[in-house]
């Protein structure tokens, strides 16, 4: 590539980086996306509910008895969560390392065709 070509593929690269950020910045977890792990962290804490001599899980149990405390007890518990655990979040993170790379590497060049 010449200096010009370099100078474009630069600016272009600066842009993807800079939409990149912005899709890591306003990045937020999807609540039904953790709702087995939420189930499954109510089911440890509380154990079985019984009524009688039946047994339920608590899960379902306030799901259905509170559908209202249900979600927002969903919608806390991944609000308590941390983003940079999520499988999503972490491939945006590698693909921005990916193209700070690349716009090194075209940095590199430009200056290499300088000298």
């Amino acid at each position: 590539m010449n200096k010009e070509e370099l100078t474009a593929a630069i600016e272009e690269k600066k842009a993807e980086i800079k939409a990149k950020e912005k899709e890591i910045d306003g990045f937020e977890l999807d609540v039904d996306d953790y709702e087995n792990q939420y189930r499954d962290m109510l089911e440890e804490i509380s154990g079985p509910v019984k009524i009688g001599s039946l047994e339920y899980s608590a899960a379902r149990v306030l799901e259905e008895v509170d559908p209202i405390a249900y979600r927002c007890g969903l919608v806390d518990y991944v609000d308590g969560l941390d983003r940079n655990d999520d499988a999503g979040y972490m491939a945006l993170e590698e693909e921005l390392e990916t193209l700070t790379d690349e716009l090194s590497d075209l940095e590199n060049e430009l200056e290499d065709l300088g000298e």
